[in-house]
């Protein structure tokens, strides 16, 4: 019997890409806001630590299906080493993220980690040599000058939440950096796998400090937790899969709406108006480093489409003429 009915599939195959890839996209936004009510709901009375260990433990036994595959070999990676510096990396950004959602409003949370991707490109500049155009430059300036209206640190002292959050963005922004680095000889199960598996110790270590053991209700939400946590990994990579990223991430924006009402309806909180400012301008900066990103992308397609016409032995000075035209226009 299949997993899902037949006429379901013939109703998804009837809807766009697009549109695909946007439904996926909401619903990994809303997968992230009701983990982190899940998270907050239990947080005050067990450590976000011993939380994250057990959200990782039940996380690998929902994606032991993936890994058993037969006739694939996950195991297999070219840098074992990268793969656990991309593990501490995202025990890192996870154990900070866990606590700061104890001490801030969720929309703010939410806020201030839509600057990772930003933080990612900056470290691909610095570390991996790769080219950023004028107009990226801008995007990122806008992005970060949306962080400052939302930590507005000329007005109010940084919290101990903001600069866990600060912490969490960038090291999940470094995490990022190391993923695209191990996507050139990895394959995303392996990457996941591994990630998987290096942050159980770790987040053990640091959960035995302040062990205890959960009850039957928390470990029945710390469950949620892991459930919610792979519907979004596995929510975004379908939705990347489905669309081009400057499709499906205004949807993202959605997480922000998501969060604000969350928050209201559950902890009673009001954010601040500088919260929606600053999340809407991060946004922005973040939709627009993708556009560009995409424009650099689609014109070095075009450049090696005219370069490969121009070395035809059949080329004509007109298809010549193209190529220079194409240069010159790229800049």
């Amino acid at each position: 019997m299949p997993l899902v009915p037949g006429p379901v599939v013939t109703l998804y195959a009837a809807v766009p890409p697009p549109m695909r890839g946007v439904m996926f996209m909401m619903i990994s936004a809303l997968g992230v806001v009701a983990m982190n009510v899940s998270i907050r709901e239990i947080a005050y009375d067990i450590h976000p630590f011993v939380i994250a260990f057990f959200r990782h433990t039940i996380g690998v036994c929902l994606l032991v299906p993936i890994f058993v595959r037969p006739g694939s070999n996950p195991f297999r990676t070219a840098n074992f080493s990268l793969q656990g510096l991309r593990a501490m990396l995202n025990v890192v950004a996870m154990l900070a993220y866990f606590m700061a959602l104890t001490m801030e409003p969720l929309a703010k949370v939410v806020a201030l980690t839509f600057t990772a991707p930003l933080i990612a490109t900056v470290g691909a500049v610095l570390l991996l040599g790769e080219k950023v155009t004028r107009a990226r430059y801008l995007a990122l300036a806008i992005g970060f000058g949306g962080a400052l209206i939302v930590l507005r640190p000329w007005a109010v002292e940084l919290s101990t939440g903001s600069m866990l959050l600060i912490l969490s963005s960038a090291t999940w922004g470094a995490a990022l950096v190391v993923i695209k680095v191990l996507a050139r000889t990895d394959s995303p199960i392996t990457i996941a796998l591994y990630a998987s598996l290096l942050q159980i110790p770790v987040c053990l270590i640091a959960a035995l400090f302040y062990w205890q053991w959960p009850t039957m209700y928390q470990l029945f939400v710390m469950a949620l937790v892991a459930v919610f946590g792979s519907i979004t990994q596995m929510s975004i990579a379908q939705a990347f899969r489905e669309a081009d990223a400057t499709v499906v991430l205004p949807a993202d924006f959605s997480k922000l709406v998501f969060a604000g009402l969350a928050g209201w309806f559950f902890f009673g909180e009001l954010p601040a108006i500088w919260v929606w400012i600053g999340g809407t301008v991060v946004f922005a900066g973040v939709f627009l480093n993708a556009w560009f990103e995409k424009g650099t992308r689609d014109d070095m397609r075009r450049l090696a489409r005219a370069s490969e016409v121009s070395q035809s032995p059949n080329n004509s000075r007109e298809n010549s003429g193209d190529l220079r035209d194409e240069r010159n226009r790229m800049g």
